[in-house]
């Protein structure tokens, strides 16, 4: 198995150690207040572990105290320690099922996504091969704002899930069981495709700032093209630039403590991340993302009424038996628009 990180545990075998020594020192009221400072804690897969390690140690050193006959002495402390411990594991139960929900929720709108897409593809107006793959081409590239770093995440996590299911079940090349694992691919396909279009022109775009001369010529390009830079591409494109610059490692903060000499091409990019921070604060990146947000948000809320939708087809169905969306679904508006 997995290894895990001595340097992480360690840390948080620091961290419940103070939260417990700070909840020996407040009232019990204030328990869930300052648990929930600590939530990564809480949620994390090593809590259970370390909780265990903390009762093992109390019960060693309850032991101890009884053969030296001063068992008195740790009783008291160590009674309030196992209560803090099991609120602590309670509160952690509830985030754990909040996580949960906030994850099945999540799944059903990347579901509804991926629907989308599949529409198209089998939308009997295509005559030919070519008509349908223009027609996929085009419903990809509309809905790139949808298609974030949690969807990406989410097609990584469903294809990895749906290969362990069908492979420990031993129908991996079974074509009629691992449809669903080949609709997965083929979105993943399109979609890495328009990510790497849209990353490309970025990439481009960093690339006619580079190649000026001097860093005042740089700045002004760069100031540019921020001016004229689509909404939708605001934060795809801090974001590379950020991706590109984190690639140097320690020299970005400016750590020369091993001794790497920084090439023409560092010193450039080290200038385009201080020009872009400058150029691009949270508040001004925000405003002219806003556009783009409220088309997102618009198109979020659409493949919401689509489940919804969805909802109400299975209660027709179970309750009748027949499923007529006109008799018994309230349709919502549009699908997904066109961004312009």
């Amino acid at each position: 198995g997995i290894i895990e990180d001595p340097l992480i545990i360690m840390a948080e075998r620091s961290r419940l150690q103070m939260v417990v020594d700070e909840l020996l020192s407040q009232p019990e009221e204030r328990l869930e207040e300052i648990a929930m400072n600590y939530k990564d804690l809480l949620l994390s897969d090593n809590l259970v572990d370390l909780m265990k390690e903390r009762l093992q140690a109390m019960a060693q050193r309850d032991l101890e105290a009884r053969r030296r006959g001063e068992e008195d002495t740790v009783a008291a402390v160590h009674a309030m320690e196992r209560s803090i411990l099991i609120n602590l594991a309670k509160i952690g139960q509830g985030l754990v099922k909040d996580a949960q929900a906030l994850g099945a929720e999540l799944e059903v709108s990347m579901l509804e996504i991926i629907r989308s897409i599949c529409e198209v593809a089998m939308d009997p107006s295509h005559k030919t091969e070519e008509d349908t793959a223009v027609a996929l081409k085009d419903a990809v590239r509309d809905m790139r704002p949808l298609l974030d770093d949690a969807f990406v995440a989410y097609l990584k996590y469903a294809i990895a899930e749906e290969q362990g299911r069908l492979a420990r079940e031993g129908v991996l090349d079974d074509p009629e069981h691992n449809r669903w694992l080949f609709v997965l691919q083929i979105v993943q396909e399109g979609v890495y495709a328009e990510l790497s279009q849209g990353v490309k022109r970025y990439v481009d775009h960093i690339w006619y700032v580079l190649r000026m001369k001097s860093k005042t010529e740089r700045k002004e390009l760069l100031k540019k093209l921020i001016d004229v830079m689509p909404t939708m591409d605001v934060r795809p494109f801090v974001k590379v630039v950020n991706n590109i610059v984190s690639s140097l490692g320690t020299t970005v903060k400016g750590d020369f403590s091993d001794g790497v000499i920084l090439g023409e091409m560092s010193n450039q990019l080290l200038q385009l991340s201080r020009d872009v921070d400058e150029l691009l604060p949270p508040e001004k990146i925000k405003e002219l993302s806003k556009d783009a947000d409220a088309w997102a948000a618009v198109q979020r809320q659409r493949l919401l009424e689509r489940r919804n939708m969805t909802r109400q087809r299975l209660e027709a169905a179970r309750k009748t038996g027949d499923i007529d969306p006109e008799k018994y679904i309230k349709k919502p508006g549009a699908e997904a628009e066109r961004f312009d």
